[in-house]
């Protein structure tokens, strides 16, 4: 990517551009799984990695530094705190962590991963359709449109603190449905689904 680009991207969301901050994840959420993948076969330690690597990002956003290259500030971001999360496991005393850090992983997607990735959509879009019309729309026009609440309230024809309101009522129920580990994911859904 381009250098100039990455700094003005990583600029606007250290500035608290929330579109800045949905492409740097929308484009680098998979390649960080991926790279997890190639230093444990744990897909929850991995996932857990880059959520928090991401909500961390989210809540200190302003004082990060300055980024040239935003792919690489994250690979090594996600690669130390996976490295912490197994040292971590390592030492509760379980024997099914063993850290090789000379070990890297060559692989590549097998049928049960995309398997377990459609189980997963599929059992969003049935959580997503369950919600009433109102909630489903509201959510529609706020992560496929990227539409602020303001402009959410005047096609919608609804009050300014509705919308806040609809879709936190909606994530909340979709979080109850799907659970509180599937938040990153529902929101990755939101940003690649085809509605």
């Amino acid at each position: 990517m381009n250098t100039n680009l990455d700094k003005e991207i990583w600029q606007r969301f250290k500035g608290g551009d929330e579109k800045a901050f949905a492409y740097i994840f929308d484009v680098y959420f998979d390649q960080l799984v991926d790279y997890g993948r190639r230093f444990t076969k744990d897909k929850q330690l991995i996932k857990d990695a880059v959520q928090d690597l991401f909500l961390e990002l989210a809540r200190r956003r302003e004082k990060l530094s300055v980024v040239d290259n935003i792919v690489a500030y994250l690979l090594k971001s996600v690669r130390l705190r996976i490295f912490r999360m197994l040292e971590k496991a390592n030492n509760s005393g379980t024997d099914d962590y063993q850290i090789k850090l000379e070990e890297f992983y060559m692989q590549f997607g097998t049928v049960e991963e995309k398997e377990d990735l459609e189980h997963k959509i599929n059992h969003i879009s049935t959580a997503l359709n369950e919600l009433p019309a109102r909630q489903k729309e509201v959510l529609y026009l706020k992560f496929y449109k990227n539409l602020s609440n303001l402009e959410i309230s005047e096609v919608m024809d609804l009050k300014y603190q509705s919308v806040g309101n609809t879709i936190q009522k909606a994530l909340n129920k979709l979080r109850d449905t799907l659970g509180e580990s599937s938040q990153m994911l529902l929101l990755h859904f939101f940003k690649t689904a085809k509605f």
